[in-house]
């Protein structure tokens, strides 16, 4: 092998191990952010409530969430009632006229396209709360128990969530 040859060689494997390094550090950094990993699946976000800066997980209640090729579906019992189902979960306590903020976790990316939040007073009266494009919305004024729906519509499908509301 001749000196030039011997030259072209070497420099031909010192750009492979530095591409290769590349390579594995994008790999790396995808992976820490989540974004190449199997952390985030076909189904639609975890909805959190923050209140008064306190952290409630919402209940996933009904959805059908499209990711790719891949649909993942949950109806809600047809005789099943809102206000019942939320009646059932752990109560989130609150201060009159609390502001509260919707956050979604553990999803991948969606184009939200609505929000509707419903306030449900009894098994046949529920107002609906005005929400803000920073998904904040403001918690009644009357104390007493409640149960909050809130139903998402996005480009991925639509999401309903129940929890329980004790205003004091």
């Amino acid at each position: 092998m001749n000196k030039l040859s011997k030259i072209s060689f070497g420099a031909a494997i010192t750009i492979f191990i530095i591409l290769a390094i590349i390579v594995i550090g994008a790999i790396y950094i995808f992976q820490q952010d989540g974004l190449l990993s199997e952390d985030y699946s076909t189904f639609p976000p975890e909805g959190k409530l923050i209140t008064n800066n306190e952290e409630y997980m919402l209940d996933l209640e009904a959805y059908k969430w499209e990711v790719g090729n891949s649909v993942s579906e949950n109806k809600m019992e047809q005789n099943t009632s809102v206000y019942a189902l939320g009646q059932k979960k752990s109560p989130i306590e609150v201060n009159k006229k609390q502001m509260a903020k919707l956050l979604f976790i553990k999803h991948q990316e969606f184009k939200l396209e609505q929000i509707k939040a419903y306030l449900w007073r009894d098994e046949n009266q529920k107002e609906e709360l005005k929400v803000e494009e920073n998904r904040t919305f403001i918690l009644p004024n009357d104390p007493g128990n409640y149960v909050l729906e809130l139903n998402i519509k996005s480009n991925r499908g639509h999401v309903q969530y129940v929890g329980k509301i004790v205003v004091k």
